[in-house]
């Protein structure tokens, strides 16, 4: 059945003519809309979703998990904690460019605070965050890294790469570079950042 509702709001969705990640666009959609398509009651709409929002993030949770299936996949062929962390970055900026919609929907959604939080989930959990800290730590025994904490540093960098995404597309008013190279040239500063001194 959850399939099914999610299947509704993708007819929806095309219908509409919208990306599945176009959140401004997904704000036309209503709950009783889905129903209406899915031909189910209210009550079996919250049987298998929270709300429209958990419904909304379920239609990019599919791209989001190959995200996590390649990078993990690419992560284990790295040679070595540098190529690991480079290869995370990048896999992170290739798909902000190659999933335009649904990165700007799964990523840069800006949550109203009339909504309801979503429940905090563990760092740990996360394929980006957790590979990132044991690259760090991998290269911090290998002595290719200079001493940090890998869960800092893990926060940083994922906050780096993902403003040097963001800044170009919610501050578009500015000339900034483009996603593509400042997120680059983010890269080669992350890389440098964690080099041994001296």
């Amino acid at each position: 059945m959850r399939s099914e509702i999610r299947s509704a709001a993708i007819r929806i969705i095309r219908r509409l003519e919208l990306a599945p990640g176009d959140a401004h666009g997904y704000e036309q959609i209503t709950v009783r809309d889905v129903i209406q398509e899915a031909n189910i009651s209210i009550g079996t709409f919250y049987k298998y979703f929270k709300n429209r929002e958990d419904l909304g993030q379920s239609l990019w949770a599919e791209p989001v998990d190959k995200l996590r299936s390649d990078m993990q996949s690419d992560c284990d062929q790295a040679d070595g904690p540098l190529d690991k962390v480079r290869t995370l970055l990048e896999h992170y900026v290739r798909f902000s460019v190659d999933n335009r919609r649904v990165f700007r929907g799964a990523f840069l959604f800006v949550r109203p605070d009339s909504h309801t939080p979503p429940e905090k989930q563990d760092l740990k959990n996360e394929t980006f965050y957790r590979n990132l800290t044991a690259a760090f730590a991998e290269g911090q025994s290998q002595g290719i890294f200079r001493q940090f904490d890998p869960h800092d540093m893990a926060q940083l960098f994922w906050a780096a790469i993902h403003g040097s995404l963001a800044l170009p597309v919610n501050l578009d008013r500015y000339d900034f570079d483009s996603a593509e190279i400042l997120s680059s040239k983010m890269i080669k500063a992350l890389l440098e950042m964690i080099e041994p001194t001296g």
